[in-house]
C-alpha cells in the first residue's frame, strides 16, 4: 500500500474559492453502509493522532467534524467501489475536488486540503506516513485550519480499502478541543484548547476573544467570565461515563459563541457508544424559547451581526471627525463627526452578508445637543445598488443630549453583480456633534409565538450568541436580549398511577410522584387533581398521591393529576391518569419459594 501525495497549497485554495459553487449540489447517492464501529474507532483514534503531531510542532489542534467525516467516508467508499483497483486520487466518480464534497455534505466552511491512504491502513500508519511525506505534512500541520474529517473504507471481501483525511476552516466558529480529542481518560483534570477568530470578524462573525467562561453543564452554572486564554486546564465531574466540557467566548463588543467538547471519563469506552454525534457540526435550525415580548407583537433576531467604527472599512469621506474613546459605546470607542468645513460623512461596508432577505438596520447615535428643531444627522443603507434612506434627523428625535439611542431602517442586500457593497452611512448636516458608535442589523419582525423554530440566514448555526429584540407596527422596540436555547423542562414518574381497594377497609397505601426539572434554572409548579377521592399532598420535588374510598361503591373509577408549571416552561402541563379499582374483597395469594 502506498501514500498518495497531493498537497493543495495556495495556488489551488485559491482555485477552490471559484469552484466551490460548481457541482455542489450534485447528489452522492448510493453511499457507504453504516460505519462500523472498529471503523469509527480508527478514525477516531486518527483525529487523535494527527493532534498529537500536530501539538509536537507548535500547532493547535483539530476538531473532529460531522459534514467532513461524511465526505471523508463516502470518497473513501467511492473510491474502493466505483473505482478499479490501484485508483489513487483526490477526485472522485461524480468529478468533485475535495472541497466540492465537503460543500454537498454541508460543510459551510473552506474545505481547504486532503489527505489520502490509497489502502487500509492503521491510524498510525496513516499518520506516520503523512508526516514522512512533504505534502502530506504540510497539510497536516497547516495551522489555519481548525476542523478535520476522517473518513475509514474497509472491503472485507478483499481487505481493499481507502483512508481519507479532510482539513477546513469555519469563520464562524471557534472549536474547543479536550486532550488533543483523545477518545477518553482516567484523570478529571484535562488540558483545554480553546480556538479564537482573528480580525475584527466583520458584520456577521466575532472578532478575537477577549473574555471566557468554561463550564461542565450547558447552563454554565456557577461560571463567570475570565480573560480569554487558548490553553485551560479544567476539571471534569467525577466518575465514570461521558463528560462534555462547555466554553463561552466573548469579544470586545459582546459578541459570543459556545462550543463544546466530550470525553469518555474511565478504563474502558465502550465501542457501541462512539459515532458522529461527538463530533462538532453546523444546522440550519436553531429553537428558541421562552419569546415574551411583553405587550410587543413582533420578534426580531440577531447572530451578533453588528457593524462597528473600528472596522477596517468603516472611513470619514469629508469633513471633520476621528475615533474617540466613549465608556458608553459599544467596545468603548465611537466615531465623532464635528461641525466645520461643511458637512461629515462616513460609511462603512461589507461585500458578506446574506442576500435577498429582508433585515432592519439599527443605527446607534447620539448627539451633543438635542435642541435643535432642524435636521442634525441623515443615515441610509444602500445594499447592492438599492438605497434606503436617507433618514433625517432633528437634534429633537433624541430624547436627550449625549446619550445613544437607535433609529431603524428596513432593507434588503440585493445579489447585484453590478454593485456588490452593502454600505451604512452617516451625515453630520447641523451644529452638534454627532457619535457613530455602530449598527446592529436584525431580521424583518415576525408574530411572537414559543417555542419558535428559526431558519438561520446562511444555514449554518455552530453556536453563535443569538439577539432578541421586540417590537410593534409603531416603531417602539424592546431592548437587546440574549436568546434562550437551553429551555426549562418538566416531566413527571411514573406516568400514571393505579390504586386497589377493598370496600370499606382501610385505603391503599400513597403512592408518590416524582416532579422532574430540566434546563438552566428551577421554576414553580403546582399540582391539582379532579376527583373528590383524589388527595395529593406536595412534598419539596414530589407529589404524594392517597385516596380516599368512603361512600365509594365497587367499581373503577379514573381521574387525572394535572402538573403545571410557570409559564414558557416546556412540556407543561404534564397530565397524569389515574386509575381506582374498588373491589368487594381482596385475596391476598402467596407464591411458592424457588429454591
Amino acid at each position: 500500500m502506498r501514500a498518495k501525495v497531493e498537497s493543495i497549497g495556495i495556488l489551488l485554495i485559491v482555485l477552490a474559492f471559484g469552484l466551490m459553487t460548481g457541482r455542489a449540489g450534485r447528489a452522492q447517492e448510493p453511499g457507504p453502509p453504516p460505519q462500523p464501529a472498529h471503523l469509527v474507532l480508527d478514525e477516531m483514534r486518527t483525529v487523535y493522532l494527527g493532534n498529537l503531531a500536530r501539538w509536537d510542532n507548535d500547532v493547535p489542534p483539530l476538531r473532529w467534524n460531522v459534514q467532513m467525516t461524511h465526505a471523508a467516508r463516502w470518497f473513501s467508499w467511492d473510491s474502493v467501489e466505483n473505482r478499479p483497483g490501484g485508483y489513487c486520487g483526490h477526485d472522485d466518480t461524480l468529478g468533485r475536488a475535495p472541497w466540492d464534497r465537503g460543500a454537498a455534505f454541508g460543510y459551510k466552511g473552506f474545505l481547504g486540503a486532503e489527505n489520502c491512504f490509497c489502502g487500509y491502513v492503521t491510524p498510525e500508519y496513516a499518520i506516520q506516513g503523512w508526516m514522512n511525506s512533504e505534502g502530506h505534512r504540510a497539510n497536516l500541520l497547516n495551522p489555519g485550519f481548525r476542523e478535520v474529517g476522517l473518513g475509514y473504507y474497509l472491503r472485507e471481501s478483499d481487505g481493499r480499502g481507502y483512508v481519507t483525511q479532510d482539513f477546513g476552516y469555519d469563520s464562524v466558529y471557534p472549536p474547543v478541543i479536550i486532550e488533543y480529542e483523545a477518545i477518553t481518560t482516567t484523570s478529571t483534570t484535562v488540558n483545554l484548547y480553546i480556538h479564537t477568530n482573528e480580525g475584527n470578524g466583520g458584520f456577521t462573525g466575532m472578532s478575537a476573544a477577549t473574555e471566557m467562561m468554561i463550564a461542565n453543564d450547558p447552563c454554565f452554572t456557577d461560571a463567570s467570565w475570565e480573560p480569554y486564554s487558548a490553553e485551560r486546564v479544567w476539571a471534569l465531574e467525577s466518575g465514570t461515563g461521558w463528560r462534555t466540557v462547555y466554553v463561552k467566548t466573548g469579544d470586545r463588543l459582546g459578541r459570543t459563541t459556545i462550543a463544546d467538547d466530550t470525553i469518555y471519563l474511565g478504563e474502558t469506552v465502550p465501542l457501541d457508544e462512539l459515532g458522529l454525534h461527538l463530533a462538532s457540526s453546523t444546522t440550519d435550525t436553531v429553537t428558541l424559547y421562552g419569546l415574551d415580548g411583553g405587550g410587543l407583537p413582533y420578534v426580531q433576531f440577531s447572530q451578533n451581526w453588528f457593524a462597528d467604527d473600528t472596522f477596517d472599512t468603516f472611513t470619514l469621506w469629508w469633513g471633520n471627525g476621528e475615533q474617540v474613546e466613549d465608556g458608553d459605546a459599544i467596545g468603548g470607542t465611537a466615531f465623532r463627526l464635528r461641525p466645520g468645513n461643511g458637512e461629515s460623512f462616513a460609511w462603512v461596508w461589507t461585500t458578506e452578508f446574506y442576500k435577498e432577505t429582508p433585515f432592519v438596520a439599527y443605527f446607534r447615535l447620539k448627539v451633543s445637543d438635542n435642541s435643535s428643531g432642524g435636521e442634525v444627522a441623515r443615515i441610509s443603507v444602500k445594499g447592492g445598488g438599492t438605497e434606503y434612506g436617507p433618514l433625517s434627523l432633528r437634534g429633537t428625535d433624541f430624547a436627550s443630549a449625549n446619550v445613544y439611542q437607535e433609529f431603524p431602517i428596513p432593507f434588503t442586500f440585493h445579489d447585484n453583480p453590478d454593485d456588490v457593497f452593502l454600505i451604512f452611512q452617516f451625515w453630520r448636516s447641523g451644529e452638534a456633534d454627532v457619535y457613530v458608535d455602530g449598527v446592529y442589523i436584525f431580521t424583518a419582525p415576525q408574530p411572537v409565538e414559543s417555542p419558535m423554530i428559526w431558519k438561520v440566514p446562511g444555514g449554518n448555526y455552530r453556536g453563535g450568541g443569538i439577539w432578541v429584540r421586540y417590537t410593534d407596527d409603531a416603531g417602539n422596540f424592546s431592548a437587546i436580549e440574549e436568546a434562550n436555547l437551553n429551555p426549562k423542562r418538566i416531566s413527571v414518574s411514573p406516568s400514571s398511577l393505579a390504586f386497589l381497594a377493598e370496600r370499606g377497609a382501610s385505603p391503599p397505601p400513597a403512592r408518590m410522584l416524582s416532579i422532574l426539572q430540566e434546563g438552566c434554572g428551577s421554576f414553580t409548579w403546582n399540582a391539582s387533581g379532579d376527583a373528590d377521592w383524589l388527595h395529593l399532598q406536595p412534598v419539596r420535588e414530589r407529589v404524594e398521591v392517597s385516596v380516599d374510598t368512603t361512600g365509594l361503591s365497587v367499581g373503577t373509577y379514573h381521574a387525572t393529576i394535572t402538573v403545571e408549571a410557570e409559564a414558557g416552561v416546556v412540556g407543561s402541563p404534564v397530565q397524569v391518569p389515574i386509575t381506582l379499582i374498588v373491589a368487594e374483597r381482596l385475596n391476598r395469594i402467596y407464591l411458592p419459594l424457588m429454591d
